[in-house]
């Protein structure tokens, strides 16, 4: 079953991610070729598009306290935000703006865990490419053009309705991002 998402974002425009999916880790060792010859263009984030991402970070917080009052408590982690968004995935929600409004807040707060756990210069930008216009997290330009859709990424996991894959993903895309850092610095 598809699921339509109306991704209202910062205001830029629209994703259609039909691109083919790949994991993380395989991106590296991707053969050049059309995927990769994709070319991307790369915008600062306006002063309207800030004020949206601090607001879907203020949001991800009331989500947490919302669906896991317990973690509510303690510094936002993307393991608190693991158990809310599985409790909220429980709750079987069917209204499409509040998933919308869920997709992008989880989303938002992932991108902004790259950014304070990664650093290495990595930073909110709008991407456009062949698949439309949407809100990334840029890092590593002119080594290995790390490029990543974070609410795309929760919308594609909220269409298999699949929990507990934000810190973990989290973990596993901060080492192969250091892993190509490295290699880019020895080479």
């Amino acid at each position: 079953m598809a699921i339509v998402l109306l991704c209202e974002g910062p205001g830029r425009g629209t994703r259609d991610r039909k691109a083919r999916m790949l994991s993380f880790a395989s991106l590296q060792w991707q053969p050049a070729g059309d995927f990769m010859a994709m070319k991307q263009k790369i915008d600062e984030l306006t002063e309207n598009e800030i004020t949206w991402v601090k607001a879907q970070l203020e949001n991800a917080a009331k989500f947490v306290k919302d669906f896991s009052p317990a973690d509510s408590v303690q510094p936002f982690n993307l393991a608190a935000l693991d158990r809310a968004y599985a409790a909220w995935i429980e709750s079987g929600p069917t209204e499409v703006p509040l998933i919308n409004a869920t997709i992008h807040c989880v989303g938002v707060a992932f991108g902004q865990s790259l950014l304070d756990g990664v650093g290495l210069g990595f930073r909110w930008v709008i991407a456009t490419d062949e698949y439309g216009t949407d809100l990334a997290v840029y890092g590593l330009p002119n080594q290995a053009d790390v490029l990543v859709f974070p609410a795309t990424f929760v919308a594609k996991r909220w269409e298999a309705r699949e929990t507990n894959f934000l810190e973990t993903t989290y973990l596993n895309m901060e080492k192969d991002i250091r892993e190509l850092h490295q290699s880019w610095q020895r080479s």
